[in-house]
């Protein structure tokens, strides 16, 4: 990871201001990156902005389950991913303790 950033790092990067997290693998990398960018640029983490917007949609309260969630007693989850469909299945379920079913795999336009 290190060879990869020092070289993101090395060209026109010296006259950036802000540096997006985009993904949620990224924030893996933020010790490192916070040593490695030109200082005065800040680091924006994705993950951070979402669980702040996650957190206060929960506080408004979550919507109503569909019939089938309240006969099951469990939210129905739908998950969208960019990567593989069979790893997110395998680390999301060791996350959530349950294993999930409704995975898709879509691919994302410019």
């Amino acid at each position: 990871a290190r060879i990869y950033l020092d070289q993101a790092f090395a060209g026109d990067f010296e006259s950036a201001d802000v540096l997006v997290l985009g993904c949620t693998n990224y924030p893996l990398l933020k010790p490192l990156l916070h040593r490695l960018a030109p200082g005065g640029v800040t680091i924006v983490d994705s993950a951070d902005s979402t669980a702040r917007v996650v957190s206060q949609l929960l506080r408004k309260g979550l919507p109503k389950p569909s019939a089938e969630s309240e006969r099951r007693g469990m939210p129905r989850l739908k998950f969208f991913v960019t990567d593989s469909v069979e790893k997110f299945r395998r680390l999301g379920a060791q996350f959530l303790g349950t294993p999930i079913e409704d995975v898709q795999h879509v691919e994302l336009k410019e």
